[in-house]
């Protein structure tokens, strides 16, 4: 898989998983998400982290199918400041 930190605008469903995605001035649909998301933690003993509650340190991780130029298995990452695709696999 390829790294990546590339801002996405994303559109969630009624649930709260992505349905599709815009990154490299490209919009992907999600086909199918695979698994459940799994969540991390920002360093909480970082200066540029003190005093913010766990929901701000929360990064939730999506590993989704998605169609677009051409399909793709492609991680995404919601955090605090927004969204990011951070690896393709395709």
């Amino acid at each position: 898989m390829r790294r990546y930190r590339e801002p996405a605008q994303v559109q969630a469903d009624q649930t709260g998983q992505p349905a599709r995605f815009t990154a490299w001035g490209r919009t992907y649909l999600v086909v199918e998400v695979l698994g459940p998301h799994w969540e991390t933690q920002l360093p909480w003993w970082q200066p540029a982290h003190a005093g913010k509650t766990i929901d701000q340190l929360t990064v939730r991780h999506w590993r989704v199918r998605a169609r677009g130029t051409r399909d793709a298995v492609v991680e995404l990452e919601h955090h605090p400041g927004g969204w990011a695709v951070v690896g393709v696999e395709d």
